[in-house]
């Protein structure tokens, strides 16, 4: 039971990846799915091994933020399982695409 409480959680590994998804969960749940629709699409075509059966899409605990949303939960999924050089990128790209659609809103609404 010591060992598992000194691990850190998947994505705080590495702190480009942990400030992305901090990011994500700190923002509003459209704008959630939004991102994990781009996760999803990004990398799709990328060949690693991630292993989604049925049960994991049906039958989760909802202990994870990420687990409210099945998109969302899904995206993080492949994040987690995807190479380490490809998650750190793609994590450049999540603090980004966050904050041009968070600058967009803004603009948007006049603020």
């Amino acid at each position: 039971m010591i060992e598992y409480m000194n691990k850190k959680r998947w994505y705080d590994i590495d702190p480009t990846v942990s400030r992305a998804v901090f990011k994500l969960e700190q923002t509003e749940e459209y704008i959630q799915v939004r991102c994990a629709e781009y996760i999803i699409d990004r990398l799709k075509n990328i060949d690693f091994d991630i292993k989604l059966s049925l049960d994991d899409q049906y039958d989760y605990i909802l202990r994870r933020w990420y687990d409210k949303n099945i998109k969302v939960s899904h995206a993080m999924e492949y994040l987690k399982n995807a190479p380490d050089d490809i998650k750190k990128e793609l994590a450049l790209e999540i603090i980004d695409f966050i904050k041009e659609y968070t600058d967009y809103e803004k603009t948007k609404s006049g603020i």
